[in-house]
């Protein structure tokens, strides 16, 4: 299991250190996690290019000997790919204009905040598709070799055809038509293994794969044999891709050895409704997700109308289950009729889904509420009665964005239970899906109101993470992380809850419940663990705090230098008076102080001057680095300074044997910790003392 981290790499190519510090405190307090390198002259920018990586670059006109000219050059001459964002003095449209042809990202006045902030979140999130698409490209590509290891175990005669030539064999394919290997095969016309008298449907297939080859066409013809013998054999074709590019699939059955019939009959069960005759929902599913991969490839809007009977179990009380199958199979026609040129299935019982290709969503909303029209008006003669019915539409869309075709059926459901509660409870209307609709499920209100359960009702869940130590294995140190679950969805990470919890006033309360719980699991251990428990810096101000802190340790009969009180570098910064107080007043209590991503700002060294950490746990990027040379020389310098300001390290996000080996040996580093060691778990999980 691994874990994204949360934190922008951002480079400044800057002509003031002051201005470059306010504008990473400002990132900071807009809450903006980021890791800054800070370049003041044209050397700087290239030791930090070659020796780091970055994802943004925030870029004044000039900085030092320095140029925003410059930069660009520098970034396309080491091949790097680092959006810029300019930010200057004389913001104009023709300045703008030329950045961007220059080569800028974009182009931001450097003294408006607002909008560099907004700027700053598009760019996130540009970063965010960016390595998705990356990461989705590698997964592609290993499937592809995993496929093309099958294809060639496979006792199927498989080939690739591309132009109509072919590009790559199975073994089976090859010898069914008596080559001697596949390179013999490659730039074979397929029409040469085909006999002259099958030439002619051939053809005809070909040009209709031409002209839409995205799906499956049989063509039974004889194969020619390169002896010139010939056999009956039945041509499957059907779209696919080999090394990254669009080709055809073809798979030969021998008429000898033929199966298709009996295939193809299971094929039309599994992906055929019995009652209706329309295309099961695993069918469209298919659909569904090639319908996603035209959006996000070529922008295709297309529509997902998830359509319900209103009423059906009605419908079968008063005319019985047979006969109100008679019901379902009316709406199909009527679909099959003016639905001509989508993809239609039913789904389930009495729902049916409808995909179709559209230019915008008045389109859409104009074919839902026709189809909520028309099946009103359909009245279907059962049994030798009228039947009235009508149908609740929901739609929603394969968009650009869209993750998966499970969450666009899933929200199209979601719109037409909400259809069906219109007008009554009646049904009979149309939903159509807002993206602003999800904004309520994460809303501030949500958040608040979940607070508030779980304080009330124990809600939150503790993980503890070990830390491990390289000098002594006997240690048994945790750091404490709370979560607090959703009745649907995904547990909340602190970050996303505690911003909330400080502005409703909530975060010390939060806080506390945090530190007594994993006090109590602590001292429920035999051997008690240390515990290194994350605090919100908008909870460190508060009047009590520390002598509240006295009172528990003594509750749970737990010695101060067991426990550590861990800041975020940023929030550390954000309310420096009081975290310095605290950190005074615990270091008189006994007990210590961390500091968390650390690293991330342009001089973090200047915090330990105002606050005095026992303990610093470095910004994960730096773990991400360590391959290369110069960065990893640059974080062992960190490391080593950070030692000599008398402060214990902690080096997280461990994820491969590389990493721990390579901290192992750099020297300095007193903790790993990462999810190659151990992932978080719900309990304590505490190693017995060996008996001596």
């Amino acid at each position: 299991m691994s874990y994204a981290l949360d934190t922008l790499r951002l480079l400044i190519a800057h002509d003031s250190q002051d201005d470059a510090e306010q504008l990473m405190n400002a990132l900071r307090n807009a809450g903006r996690a980021t890791r800054a390198h800070l370049a003041l002259n044209d050397d700087d920018l290239v030791r930090a290019l070659k020796g780091g990586t970055w994802e943004l670059m925030l870029c004044r006109p000039r900085f030092g000997d320095g140029s925003f000219e410059r930069a660009l050059e520098h970034i396309n001459r080491l091949g790097r790919a680092l959006p810029v964002v300019l930010l200057c003095d004389d913001y104009s449209a023709d300045r703008v204009r030329t950045a961007m042809a220059a080569g800028a990202r974009a182009v931001v006045p450097v003294d408006d905040r607002e909008l560099l902030m907004l700027m700053v979140d598009r760019m996130i999130e540009f970063l965010r598709l960016r390595r998705e698409l990356q990461h989705s490209e590698i997964i592609r590509h290993e499937a592809e070799k995993r496929l093309a290891l099958l294809m060639d175990q496979s006792r199927d005669a498989i080939a690739y055809v591309l132009d109509g030539m072919h590009i790559h064999a199975n073994d089976n394919y090859v010898s069914i038509f008596g080559y001697q290997g596949a390179d013999d095969l490659a730039g074979v016309p397929i029409m040469d293994l085909i006999s002259a008298s099958d030439h002619a449907r051939l053809k005809q297939l070909l040009r209709g794969r031409a002209a839409d080859a995205s799906q499956t066409d049989e063509l039974q013809c004889r194969g020619l044999r390169t002896d010139g013998e010939e056999f009956d054999a039945t041509f499957v074709f059907s779209p696919s891709t080999y090394d990254g590019e669009t080709c055809t699939q073809i798979v030969i059955r021998v008429s000898e050895v033929d199966e298709s019939a009996i295939q193809a009959r299971l094929d039309e069960i599994v992906q055929t409704d019995q009652v209706t005759g329309l295309y099961s929902r695993s069918w469209f599913m298919e659909q569904l997700d090639q319908a996603v991969g035209d959006a996000a490839r070529q922008g295709q809007l297309a529509a997902v109308l998830y359509l319900r009977v209103d009423d059906f179990e009605q419908h079968q009380s008063a005319l019985g289950m047979e006969d109100a199958d008679q019901v379902l199979r009316a709406v199909a026609d009527w679909l099959r009729r003016h639905c001509a040129d989508a993809k239609l299935a039913r789904m389930d019982g009495e729902d049916f889904a409808v995909l179709r290709p559209v230019n915008d969503i008045d389109e859409a909303r104009a074919m839902a509420e026709s189809l909520c029209t028309g099946i009103a008006g359909l009245m279907p003669e059962v049994a030798s009665r009228t039947v009235h019915i009508s149908a609740s539409v929901g739609l929603a869309f394969a968009r650009e964005d869209a993750h998966s075709s499970h969450s666009i059926l899933t929200l199209a459901l979601k719109c037409c239970h909400q259809a069906q509660r219109e007008n009554g409870g009646k049904g009979n209307a149309v939903k159509v899906h807002d993206p602003m609709d999800d904004v309520a499920s994460g809303s501030q209100e949500a958040i608040v109101l979940s607070l508030r359960e779980a304080l009330e009702h124990n809600g939150f869940q503790l993980r503890y993470q070990p830390l491990m130590n390289l000098d002594d294995d006997r240690e048994q140190l945790f750091e404490v992380f709370v979560q607090m679950p959703q009745r649907q969805g995904e547990p909340l990470a602190a970050a996303e809850f505690m911003p909330v919890a400080a502005e409703m006033g909530m975060a010390g309360r939060v806080d506390r419940w945090i530190i007594l719980n994993a006090m109590r699991a602590a001292a429920a251990q035999s051997r008690v663990p240390g515990l290194l428990i994350n605090l919100s810096g908008f909870s460190v101000g508060e009047a009590g705090l520390v002598d509240w802190l006295a009172k528990a340790l003594r509750a749970a009969r737990l010695r101060p230098a067991l426990v550590t009180f861990q800041l975020t570098e940023g929030d550390a910064v954000n309310h420096l008076k009081q975290a310095a107080a605290f950190g005074r007043d615990l270091r008189k209590l006994g007990c210590g102080l961390s500091i968390s991503r650390f690293g991330g700002s342009l001089d973090p060294f200047k915090l330990l001057e105002h606050l005095p950490a026992s303990m610093v746990k470095f910004e994960g990027s730096f773990t991400q680095e360590l391959g290369k040379p110069e960065s990893r020389d640059r974080f062992a310098e960190l490391v080593k300074r950070a030692g000599e300001k008398g402060c214990r390290t902690v080096v997280g996000f461990v994820e491969s044997a590389a990493q721990m080996q390579a901290l192992w040996t750099l020297g300095g580093v007193d903790y790993l910790q990462g999810y190659y060691l151990q992932a978080p778990t719900e309990e304590l999980l505490v190693m017995e003392a060996e008996e001596e």
